[in-house]
């Protein structure tokens, strides 16, 4: 595209550094975008029982895993109290969720659910051993691996050493 100088009146090709005036959609467009960028960044922090079930699982993930019950149920301690420990089940279908403890049953939230569900969703069981074990300690079967499993079979590391991959 090119412009004309009024004053020598040469023709000159428009770079795009040069300003142009603005329309009535692009003052609609920043006005709209200023609004969104303003309700973006207002984020609430999660309520404190999130937090305290996040402790929970940092301090107690192994523990928890370990005590795991079957089923969807398992066994978190208490975060005030030494030596309580609450039985929470984890369902996937909504409903089936629930806690011993008393805020539980009081609000439908604790920080035991918290803690329990967030080890649940980071491990699995051992379709060998049926042990539940991390993400990170199972190995999945595919079709290519060309052994006695089914694809998509998990199976820890343990199983695999011992011999169970054959």
């Amino acid at each position: 595209m090119l412009i004309c100088r009024r004053q020598t009146k040469e023709w000159l090709p428009r770079s795009s550094h040069l300003p142009r005036a603005r329309t009535k959609e692009d003052v609609s467009l920043i006005e709209q975008s200023v609004a969104r960028s303003g309700q973006e960044t207002t984020t609430e922090p999660p309520p404190a029982y999130v937090l305290r079930g996040l402790g929970l699982y940092e301090l107690h993930a192994e523990d928890i895993l370990a005590a795991y019950q079957g089923a969807g149920r398992w066994l978190v301690p208490s975060g005030t109290t030494p030596g309580i420990v609450y039985e929470v089940r984890v369902g996937r279908r909504p409903g089936r969720d629930r806690c011993e403890c008393t805020g539980y049953q009081h609000h439908g939230h604790c920080s035991h659910h918290v803690a329990a569900e967030r080890v649940a969703k980071k491990s699995a069981v051992c379709d060998s051993c049926g042990q539940r074990r991390w993400w990170s300690e199972l190995v999945e079967v595919h079709e290519e691996d060309g052994i006695s499993w089914h694809p998509g079979d998990r199976l820890c590391r343990s199983c695999i050493r011992a011999g169970a991959w054959l």
